[in-house]
């Protein structure tokens, strides 16, 4: 009687103690920076949302914000909304040389197409613009009396958040994710697909035209614990998820540089994202002092829009 080849027993991939450990005290470091309820209220008010950063007209650019801004946070959950119901896609993850796991194709069906850290950020757009959009809108039907703390203080924060994260999202796609497709097999149609395309750039874009040239939302420096709090869920997420993806192959991640088996590398790139991170943070909560003393009105404004967006998007190989 033949013998049985016995099925070979998939990789494990346990997070590094290291990983663990920079993630926890990170984690407990940013928790205890979180502002406070005032500190939020100091700048979560309804003039925050309603005023603008060009127009000077009181009574015209509330419904203008409000407008521009519901328009971007109904597109944003929208494409959501199709992309989730649509047929899905089966990327294969490409790790790197020294990576002890097995590629396997990952089915991005349904919920499980909002699985990346892109698409969180992307929902979060949305429902950011949401909020903040139906503060100038309710303001300027003279219904203010139907936005509450919460409400301001959840736009803000969601703002605060996403604004970051965006140009980190797409930072990252454009600098480490596309040329380390090419580079290792050179499949990089999941980033030139249109929902690619979209949740890459008009992230970017979208957040640019907010800042420079709608209404210049702030972004606190005071405030910055919360945006690295949220990617730290995401690694969490992302080791809870790495056995549920394949269980015939084993452990799977959507970003090869959160690859538990690299060893410090893997620390590494956790503690390179958190610092480029807090950079974007510094750089937004600078960038409206920047603007105003460049004083260049709206050609200056435009300009910085360009730029930043070139900064962060990618639309070819």
């Amino acid at each position: 009687m033949p013998a049985i080849k016995a099925k070979p027993t998939p990789p494990s991939a346990p997070p590094p103690v290291h990983s663990v450990i920079f993630v926890a005290i990170s984690g407990i470091a940013l928790f205890h920076s979180l502002p406070s309820l005032h500190d939020i209220d100091q700048v979560a008010t309804i003039q925050t949302f309603t005023s603008a950063v060009l127009d000077n007209d009181d009574q015209q650019h509330p419904a203008c914000l409000a407008v521009v801004r519901l328009i971007f946070g109904l597109f944003v959950l929208i494409t959501t909304i199709t992309r989730v119901l649509g047929k899905g896609m089966a990327p294969q993850p490409t790790y790197l040389p020294k990576s002890k796991l097995k590629a396997a194709p990952l089915a991005l069906v349904g919920l499980r197409t909002l699985a990346s850290f892109t698409l969180w950020m992307w929902v979060l757009l949305g429902i950011c613009f949401m909020l903040t959009g139906s503060i100038p809108l309710l303001h300027a039907i003279d219904r203010s009396d139907l936005i509450s703390p919460w409400h301001l203080r959840l736009a803000l924060l969601s703002f605060e958040v996403s604004a970051p994260c965006a140009f980190l999202v797409s930072t990252v796609v454009k600098y480490a994710l596309w040329p380390h497709a090419l580079k290792s097999n050179g499949n990089t149609e999941p980033f030139k697909t249109f929902y690619g395309l979209i949740t890459h750039n008009c992230n970017v874009l979208f957040v640019a035209i907010e800042v420079c040239l709608l209404g210049g939302l702030p972004v606190e420096l005071s405030h910055f614990a919360v945006g690295p709090l949220v990617g730290l869920v995401y690694v969490l997420f992302s080791w809870w998820m790495s056995t549920r993806w394949d269980r015939d192959n084993g452990p799977q991640f959507l970003y090869f540089f959160l690859d538990t088996t690299l060893g410090w590398s893997t620390t590494f790139a956790l503690a390179a994202l958190l610092v480029v991170l807090l950079a974007y943070y510094a750089i937004f909560s600078a960038i409206d002092d920047v603007l105003e003393h460049l004083d260049g009105g709206l050609a200056v404004h435009v300009l910085t829009t360009v730029a930043a967006s070139c900064l962060a998007c990618r639309f070819r190989d």
